[in-house]
Parts: structure tokens; sequence; C-alpha cells
């Protein structure tokens, strides 16, 4: 508050009814009184008491003498009577000034009164209403309080819970990341059993390709031994039938030495041609029987070849599709490990948005906490300052009235050393010293107000500085919670996200655990599907085996048949002829030597087919000793291949062994994942709330500071209200005051100025007197 150091007008009016009473009496006391000369006339009026009755008993030139000494003295009266009556104009003049000037200052007075009760009326209320906000703040400070007790406890209750959120989520990380190196040690065994599963393809290819060389080095020594067999069969037939043939040449010599010997037999041969006929029909019997059952074997054989084949190519459809669905599996177990890393990456992105979020929330946090005390401490400077600078108008308030005191004194020793009359110098010279000790303080006064105005700008400048700098430090909270609020929004987003990401993983996961657990009962399925093909595959090998030897014997069979069916013939068509009787001998030996040329020519054919059936089998032979030397190599190489085979599988079994273990730790980690992701979810719902309460809080608690701050806006609103009130009241009183003390001064100086006037009044009335009395005293 800036004071001016220039005089009001009041201050003026006030001076000028303290001066001019002064300035007055002055003039009455300075001035010479006005009286009638009192000198001597007893040597006029001694002698002459009445001219009138004296007249004529006085002498002339002492009564004209006398009567010019009393138009002398009546002349002087007058003379002074005028002088008198002027200076009684004057103090009349005098006196209505000061009863103007009285009259004002009551005036002022009563003005005065009426803006003191006004003034205190307004400190009054200005004052209720400050103590009315000292209780509100009063109040609101303990809401305060009572909300950041409540905050703190919500921070308390909340720490811990985040705390074993944090641990939480850092324990989900690590089983993440011991499930990540599981996978990759899963996806690591499963391409070394992919890569093993190759080679065991191979090995089978190369079991399949030697299994089936030695099958068909096994089918053609089969095959050799079967023609060789036959080659065998058909020279033993050969040998056998030269030596039937020989036999019956030799039985034909015999029968035409016999037929010629002894015709009497002839009957016998006939019973005996009967006896072969039935025996031949017999074996004929038993060789169509034979020739039947053969038959019947090679096409029930067949017919098993055909059904082995069938179910062959049945069982190898049901391994490709094992194979393919083996397959399909594995392709989706890849893909939905490969989305699994996607969703892993993108949980992990939310995670870490979340703990980003989670800091920068603690850092703009951080910064309120630090803007609230920046803010206090301002406020508790501008309530330091705001009491120095009421210190400092309190102090100027003081000044002014010293200051209006000193000016009254001096003005009242001015006027008290004008009033000084002859050469009282003891008198004057004191007033002086005092009135320069006076003005010496009133200096001093002044310089002290001009300072103190000058303290009180540097105190207002410095609270403007301050309010400013609250309410920027206020704009900055205002921001700064604004940022908060966002960033607890943008913190729901993101644990929403990432709750989404982490379900999608664990989704993944079991997706995943479900793929990989059906895959062994596939792969199973593959391998038995492999394993009833290979048996069959072995089965038809044995059954199409069986069929040549079959075969073989069907075709003997027939061939025995037909053999039989022919010497049945032969006997039949000799029959006849036996039957002819004896007659016939002689053509029947004719016939049997007919027959035993043909036998020799037969025996002759018979010998060189059993050469040519020699030959071929010693050929047979040959090329079968060479079929079964090499017979032990590819044996060999099968047996080899099926080692290998047998060694991978095995090995094949081992790695399924391992990687079934290593997806049993990658599913114990995932269940371990699937629980502390749990947990994890289980804290966030704790902290939810909690984080809710706290924003609560802090809302409230930032509404309570706005409030706290406005009302503190409105207290120091207040006070400088108060400030002012008090200011004008001290002002207001300090010139009531200062006017009662003219008011007192101007009726003594009014009363003095009356007294004067009476005593110029009463010297006139005298000088009247004496005039009327010739210029004598009455």
């Amino acid at each position: 508050m800036r004071t001016s150091l220039a005089a009001s007008p009041l201050s003026r009016r006030l001076a000028t009814a303290v001066l001019l009473p002064g300035l007055l009496g002055g003039a009455l006391f300075l001035a010479p009184q006005a009286s009638a000369a009192t000198g001597p006339t007893s040597g006029i009026c001694n002698g002459v008491v009445n001219q009138l009755a004296h007249r004529g008993t006085v002498q002339e030139n002492l009564l004209k003498a006398a009567a010019k000494k009393n138009a002398d003295i009546i002349a002087k009266l007058q003379a002074d009577k005028a002088a008198l009556q002027a200076s009684a104009t004057s103090l009349k003049t005098q006196i209505d000034d000061a009863t103007k000037a009285l009259a004002a200052l009551e005036a002022e007075d009563a003005r005065l009164a009426t803006a003191l009760t006004t003034a205190r009326a307004a400190e009054a209320t200005v004052v209720a209403e400050q103590e009315a906000v000292t209780r509100t703040i009063a109040t609101t400070n303990t809401q305060l309080a009572d909300l950041k007790v409540e905050q703190a406890a919500a921070v308390a209750a909340l720490a811990p819970i985040q705390a074993q959120l944090t641990a939480a989520e850092a324990a989900a990380a690590d089983l993440r990341n011991q499930a990540s190196a599981a996978t990759a040690q899963v996806d690591a065994q499963r391409e070394v059993v992919r890569r093993a599963s190759e080679e065991l393809a191979g090995l089978e290819a190369t079991v399949t390709r030697t299994a089936g060389d030695a099958a068909r080095q096994n089918d053609a020594i089969t095959t050799a031994t079967g023609e060789l067999a036959g080659l065998t069969a058909t020279a033993r037939e050969a040998a056998d039938a030269v030596a039937a043939a020989r036999t019956a040449v030799a039985e034909g010599e015999d029968l035409l030495g016999q037929l010629v010997a002894a015709g009497t037999t002839a009957q016998a041969e006939l019973d005996a041609l009967r006896t072969d006929i039935a025996q031949a029909e017999d074996d004929l019997t038993a060789r169509q029987t034979a020739a039947t059952a053969a038959a019947a074997a090679v096409t029930a054989k067949n017919t098993a070849v055909s059904n082995a084949q069938a179910d062959l190519e049945t069982l190898q459809t049901a391994a490709t599709r094992a194979g393919d669905a083996v397959t399909a599996q594995t392709t989706a177990v890849t893909a939905a490990e490969a989305a699994l890393v996607t969703l892993r990456a993108d949980a992990t992105k939310a995670a870490d948005a979340v703990t980003a979020n989670t800091a920068l929330q603690g850092t703009v946090t951080g910064q309120i906490t630090q803007l609230k005390k920046d803010i206090t401490a301002k406020n508790s400077e501008i309530t330091t300052k705001q009491t120095a600078l009421t210190t400092a108008e309190t102090q100027l308030t003081a000044l002014q009235v010293q200051k209006t005191t000193l000016d009254s004194d001096i003005a009242d020793l001015t006027t008290r050393i004008s009033e000084i009359k002859g050469n009282n110098s003891n008198l004057r010279k004191s007033l002086m010293d005092q009135r320069s000790l006076k003005q010496a303080d009133l200096a001093a006064v002044n310089t002290q107000i001009a300072d103190k105005g000058t303290q009180i700008s540097g105190l207002q400048g410095d609270l403007t500085t301050l309010k400013t700098q609250v309410d920027s430090l206020n704009a900055q909270l205002l921001a700064k919670q604004g940022e908060s609020s966002a960033l607890q929004l943008q913190a729901a987003q993101l644990q929403a996200t990432l709750t989404a990401a982490n379900t999608a993983v664990a989704t993944k996961d079991a997706d995943v655990a479900t793929l990989k657990s059906q895959l062994p009962a596939l792969q199973t399925a593959l391998a038995d599907a492999k394993a009833l093909v290979a048996a069959q595959q072995a089965n038809v090998t044995t059954l199409q085996g069986q069929r040549p030897a079959l075969v073989t014997a069907a075709d003997e069979a027939r061939d025995a048949v037909a053999d039989q069916e022919q010497v049945v013939a032969d006997l039949v068509a000799a029959l006849p002829g036996l039957t002819d009787g004896v007659a016939a001998s002689e053509a029947a030996i004719t016939a049997q030597k007919d027959v035993l040329s043909g036998l020799r020519t037969d025996l002759s054919g018979a010998e060189a087919r059993l050469a040519s059936a020699t030959s071929a089998v010693a050929t047979k032979s040959t090329e079968l000793s060479g079929l079964q030397d090499r017979l032990p190599t590819l044996q060999a190489a099968a047996d080899s291949a099926a080692k290998a085979v047998t060694d991978k599988q095995a090995e094949i079994v081992a790695l399924n062994t391992e990687m079934d273990r290593l997806v049993g730790a990658l599913a114990a980690l995932n269940s371990s994942i699937a629980g502390k992701e749990s947990e994890v979810l289980t804290l966030q719902g704790r902290v939810a709330p909690l984080l809710a309460q706290l924003d609560g809080l802090n809302g409230e608690i930032s509404a309570t500071e706005t409030q706290l701050t406005s009302l503190q806006s409105q207290l120091t609103t207040l006070d400088k209200q108060v400030t002012d009130a008090q200011t004008v009241l001290r002002t207001l009183e300090a010139q009531k005051k200062a006017n009662k003390t003219a008011i007192t001064t101007q009726k003594a100086t009014v009363n003095a100025l009356e007294d004067k006037l009476g005593a110029v009044q009463g010297q006139i009335k005298a000088i009247d007197g004496q005039i009327a009395l010739g210029g004598c005293v009455a």
C-alpha cells in the first residue's frame, strides 16, 4: 500500500483551524491595546467639575484652557474609541471566522464520527468474515489432514500389494523365460526327432529295399528251387519213364515170351489187367482227389493273397492317413507355438508398457508432491510477507499518527511563540528549542514514513511475485494432476491389454499343450499302422512264397491225373483185346510186339529226355548255387539295415522320451505361469480398488487443497481488507482526535476573542462615559 506524504484537504483544514486563531490571537496580543489615556487630568478637571455650573465663576482663560484640553482629550478618546471599534470589528470578524471554523470543525467531527461508526461496522463485518474464513480454513485443514491420513493409509496398504504384484510379475516373467527356454529345447528336440525320423525313414527304405532284394533273391532261389525240383522231378520221371520203359520193354519181351511161351496164361493176364485197371482207376481217383485238393489249395492261397493284399492296401491307406494326421498335428503345433511366441511378445510388450506407465505415475506423483511442498513453502512465504506487510502498515499508521501529533505540537508551539509579548526571551527560546526538537522528530518521522512506504512497496512487490509464483505452481500442479489422471486411465487400459494378452498366451499354451498331448497318440497310431503294414507285407510275402509250390503241386497233380487217365485208357483199351480170348493171343502177341516196339521207341525218347532233364538240372543247380551264394550278402545287408532301423527306432524312442520329459517340464512351467498369472490377476484385482480409492482421495485432496487455496486467497484479501479497515479506522480516530483538539483549541480561541471583544467593548463604553463627562473620568 503506497502512502502519500502530501497533506490531505482535511489536514490543511485542521492546520488552518489551528493556525488561524493563533494568528488572530497573535495579532491581538501584538497589536497595541486600545485604551483611554489616563494621563494626568488633574490640571484641567480638578477645578472644573461642571462647566455649566461653574461658568459664571471660572476664569474665562481657564475655562477656555479646560475646554481646549477636554476637547483634546475627547478627540484622543474618540480616536482611541475608533481604534477600539476597529479592533472590535476585527475581533468580531475574527470571532465570526473562528465560529465558522469551529462549526466546520464540529461538522467535520460529526462526519468523522459517522465515518468512524461506519468504519467500525465495516471493520467488524470484515473481521467477522475473516474469523469465519479462518474457521473454515481450520476445518478444511482438519479435513485435509484427515484425507492425507487416509491417503497415507491407502498408500501404505497399496505399497505391499504393489510389491507383491511386482514380485509376482517378475516371477511370471522368469517362468515365461524358462518356458521360452523349455519351448526352445522342445523345438530343438523335435528337430532332432524329425531328423532321426527322416533318417529312420531312409533306413526303413533301405531295409525295405534290402529286404526286397533278399525277398526277390529268395523268390529267385525258391523259383529256381521249384524249377530244379520240377526239372529233378522231370528227370526222375524221365528216369522212371526210362526205367518203366525198360521195364515195359523187358516186361513186353517177357510178356511176348510168355505169350509166345504160354498162351494159357492169357486169362491170368486178363485178370491181372483187370486188376491193374481197377488199381489204375483207384489211383486215378486218388490223383483226381489230390488234384482237386491242390487246385483248392491254390485257389485258397490266391484268395488269401488277394485278401492279404487288400488288407495291406487298407493298412497302407490307414498308415498314410496316420502319417498325414501326424504331419498336420505337427504343423498345427508349430503354428500354435509360433502364434504363442507372438502372443508372448505382445504380453511382454504390454507388461513393459504397464511398468513404464507405473514408473511414470511414480515420477508424476513425486512431481505433484514436490509442487505441493513448493506451494506450501510459497504460501508460508506469502503469510510471512503478509504479516510483515501488515506490521509495516501498522507501523506506518502509527508513524502517520505520530506525524499528525508532531504537526499539531509544532503548530501549537509556533502559536505560543507568536503569542509571547515583550522581551521574554527565555520562554521564547525554550519554546523554540522544543519546536526544533519536535521538528527534528518530525523530520525523522517523515524519513521513517518514507522508508516504511518503500518497505511496504517492496513487500507488496514481493507479495505479488510470490502470488504469481503460487499461481504458476498451482497451474503446474493442476497440469500434473491431469497428467496423473490421464496416466491412471492409461494404466487401466494397459492393464486390460496385458490381461487380454496373458489370457491369449494362456489359451494358446493350452492349445499347444492339447495339440502336443494329441501328437504321441497319433505317432503311436502311425507306428502301429506301419507295424501292421510291415506284418501284413510279411504275410503277403509269405503267402506269395507259398503259392508257387502249391501251383506246382496242383500242376503235378493234374499231370499225374492225365497220365493216370492215359494209363487207365490204355489199360481199358487193352482190355477188349484180352477179353477176346486166347484166340486173340496172336493178335495180342503181335500187338505186344508193336507195344514193345513202341516201348522201345519210348525208351529211346525217355532216355533222350532224361539226358536233357539231367543237363537242365545241372544248369539249374549251378544257377541255384549262385543265387544261394549271393543270398547271405543280401541277407547281411538286410540284417544290417534292420539293425540300423532298430537302433534308430531305439534312438527315436529315447528322443521321444526326452521330448516327453521336456514337454512335461514345459507343461509344468506353463501351469506355473498360469498360476502365477492368476496370482498377478488377483493382486491386480486387489490393487485396482486401492488405486481407485487413492485416486478418489487424491481428487478429494486436490479439491480440498484448491478450496484451501481459495480460502487462503479469501483470507489474504480479508486480511488486507481488515488492515485497510483498521488503517481507515485509525486514520479516522487520529483525525477525530486531532479534530477534537482543534475544536477545543478553536473554542478556546473563540472564548479568548470574545473575552478580548468584551474587554474592548468595555474600554469603548468607558471612553463613551469619559467623553460624556467631557473627557473627565467618571
